[in-house]
């Protein structure tokens, strides 16, 4: 039964956010192309072992994504002063603009879902939120800093 309720939340949260969509924001960019991109603003320097560690991604499928928003100027990498085999990845101008700009578009359309909701509606929801990355991060590595 708890199975397949996950199941059934998973499915219609994914559905609300739009993680499946051709594109982002008209962009010729995936959900998980842009999710990375976030990933590396958020964590400057970040590896590519790191980022497939966390999102659970494959190795193959992450290069041909970074090979992607390489190629577009959207990020750079640098050999790591210790060890050389080591590449840090970070955001270009540009990608830092694209990555603005997707998380501006982003937070209005979470705001767009809470409109019609009271405010005690937006805390009980914030507030299970929370309380799933709770558990869930009991049993799940949920910090990419950790990876790094």
């Amino acid at each position: 039964m708890s199975i397949q309720a996950i199941r059934r939340f998973n499915r219609y949260y994914t559905r609300i956010l739009g993680v499946f969509d051709k594109s982002v924001f008209n962009l010729n960019y995936s959900m998980l192309e842009m999710r990375i991109l976030g990933e590396i603003g958020r964590y400057k320097g970040v590896t590519a072992n790191a980022l497939t560690q966390y999102l659970d991604i494959d190795k193959s499928y992450l290069s041909r994504i970074l090979d992607k928003l390489l190629k577009a100027n959207y990020i750079y990498r640098e050999k790591d002063q210790t060890d050389s085999r080591k590449l840090h990845i970070y955001l270009t101008d540009e990608g830092q603009k694209l990555n603005e700009y997707v998380e501006v578009a982003s937070d209005k359309k979470v705001e767009r879902l809470l409109t019609d909701m009271s405010p005690e509606e937006v805390k009980d929801l914030t507030e299970a939120m929370n309380t799933i990355e709770t558990i869930l991060g009991k049993v799940v590595n949920t910090d990419l800093e950790e990876e790094q």
